[in-house]
């Protein structure tokens, strides 16, 4: 059995340690975790990423607590609420030209019809560049931009 990840100090280095020493215990069973739900595993790895590098001192005591049950499973809860804005996502993005966003995700609802759906095709439904370039009947270069456009509004909303 491993030994449970105590942390006790408030330095940088500690948290840096505490959270390579999660990652490397829980990493892999997280990432698998997390490729079921999202179904891609570089969707997944940058998920992965995300849960580790914004860990920060309170999510840490909470996730290494003793007495209070799996450190995994408390991991597995904290990496939960960071899928939610996917899984909301997905919910609410359209897979086709002509579908409409259905759901109040913020973010989506900034972009306009066409970056929606060129943002979703290719980060939620796996679509390539050259299959939305038909299906919309424009150029490539053209969905690359509109690509870019869509991930702008993301990077503009982040805290």
């Amino acid at each position: 059995m491993r030994d449970q990840l105590t942390y006790k100090q408030t330095s940088l280095p500690s948290l840096k340690q505490a959270a390579h020493e999660l990652y490397h215990n829980y990493g892999a069973m997280l990432l698998g975790y997390i490729m079921e739900v999202v179904k891609n595993r570089s969707v997944a790895e940058g998920y992965l990423t995300d849960v580790f590098s914004s860990l920060n001192i309170n999510d840490l005591g909470k996730i290494t607590a003793d007495g209070q049950g799996s450190t995994y499973c408390r991991l597995q809860q904290h990496t939960r609420s960071k899928l939610t804005s996917f899984i909301n996502a997905v919910d609410d993005c359209p897979d086709s030209p002509v579908s409409k966003i259905s759901g109040q995700n913020k973010i989506i609802s900034q972009m306009n019809d066409e970056q929606q759906t060129v943002f979703c095709g290719v980060h939620y439904h796996g679509k390539s560049v050259a299959i939305l370039s038909r299906e919309l009947n424009k150029s490539s270069d053209e969905i690359k931009q509109i690509l870019k456009q869509s991930f702008n509004i993301i990077r503009s909303n982040r805290k």
